[in-house]
């Protein structure tokens, strides 16, 4: 009897292993689909004017980012435009020189009672060979370009001579303290896609662009929808739901992956933080400020209790705004805890709670809001191109 059953197991082994031989490979997933030309402009909204040129645009775009011109990326493309400037290449803003001359003001209130000279002055200035004061252009403003040309002429004439009154140098030592009128400027993005002016000049300067040309380029429809869709799907993140990715349009790279690891770290210290996605302070130049914020706080009372010094976090933390952050010990240590703590998986993505402040918006907003309205025209051009 056990030679009968010895014999039976060695037959069924044999046709196991003879089976997992002869099984037949599962062929990978076919690549996504990608879209034509013909079926972009089909998928455009009808208020778009020159619908072919826009998607041309749009296709070319998606490719210079080392991608292939999905229904997804194409829409996503789409619903963005859409969302910033209605498929106009220049928008023009509302009562732009009266949010001009406010930001003026506002730069140049910590001169004190030389505030009102020095503002005047400027105003009164021209460009080389110009007719026209520097007030009464702005006084003409309608859109972004117009504004963007405005201040570089301001910096080249200030540059070209000296200022003559101790006011006009007090205001531009202030303001020039970076080496521009940048400061200056309360409108930081531009094109069809509002890109940030100062992601353009980075891109272009690695492409060999001076930010003349880069500037320029932002104020095209092709140029426009290069720098806005580099933005919008440049970068490797593993988001699951689209609108992730339309919230770090607006509040940053890495935003709504940042939003729930401080989320996480919140829970397991039980200190409660803004999930805006910043772990750090950051200026308006991209450098992180020496202020301490509450999150770095958090990771540091998180990091004492994990065996994490306040180095390795402070170093890691300098990473949020790259893929390279999930490669550090602080994102695999939070993770671990709460793994361990809650028993399911760590979320990977969170929207961020930030309310948006611009002098173009009419009224408050906030990200989940233009991420929720971005999503609602992508879901729109879905429908048109399946």
């Amino acid at each position: 009897m056990r030679l009968l059953v010895a014999a039976l197991v060695v037959v069924l082994l044999a046709v196991a292993v003879a089976g997992c031989a002869h099984a037949p490979e599962v062929p990978p997933p076919p690549p996504p689909r990608t879209v034509s030309l013909d079926e972009v402009t089909r998928a455009l909204p009808d208020k778009a004017k020159d619908k072919r040129g826009w998607a041309d645009d749009i296709l070319v775009a998606i490719r210079l980012t080392d991608k292939e011109p999905t229904a997804e990326r194409a829409c996503a493309v789409i619903a963005v435009i859409g969302q910033e400037s209605g498929f106009v290449a220049d928008p023009a803003v509302a009562e732009l020189p009266r949010i001009v001359k406010e930001g003026l003001v506002e730069k140049l209130a910590p001169l004190g009672p030389l505030a009102e000279p020095a503002l005047a002055a400027i105003l009164e200035g021209k460009a080389p060979g110009a007719s026209a004061t520097f007030g009464q252009r702005i006084d003409e403003l309608r859109t972004e370009r117009d504004l963007d040309r405005l201040f570089r002429d301001i910096t080249a004439a200030y540059r070209a001579q000296a200022p003559g009154t101790f006011a006009i140098a007090s205001a531009l030592s202030l303001l020039l303290g970076k080496g521009s009128f940048d400061d200056l400027n309360p409108v930081t993005t531009a094109g069809s896609m509002q890109v940030k002016v100062s992601f353009a000049r980075s891109l272009g300067a690695d492409e060999g662009l001076d930010d003349d040309a880069a500037r320029e380029l932002l104020y095209t429809r092709g140029g426009g929808v290069r720098f806005g869709t580099a933005r919008l799907i440049g970068y490797p993140a593993a988001y699951t739901d689209l609108s992730h990715r339309f919230a770090d349009y607006n509040a940053g790279m890495y935003a709504s992956r940042n939003a729930a690891l401080q989320f996480m770290v919140a829970e397991l210290t039980g200190l409660p933080l803004v999930l805006d996605g910043d772990l750090l302070a950051w200026d308006a130049h991209g450098k992180v400020k020496s202020t301490d914020t509450r999150t770095l706080g958090a990771l540091r009372a998180f990091g004492k209790a994990h065996g994490l010094s306040g180095f390795t976090i402070e170093r890691d933390a300098r990473k949020e705004k790259s893929a390279a952050f999930e490669d550090t010990a602080t994102w695999r240590a939070v993770r671990e805890a709460w793994q361990h703590q809650y028993g399911t998986a760590p979320p990977y993505a969170r929207m961020p709670e930030v309310a948006l402040a611009s002098p173009k918006l009419k009224q408050p907003r906030t990200t989940a809001w233009f991420a929720n309205s971005v999503l609602a025209r992508y879901h729109t051009c879905r429908s048109r191109l399946p």
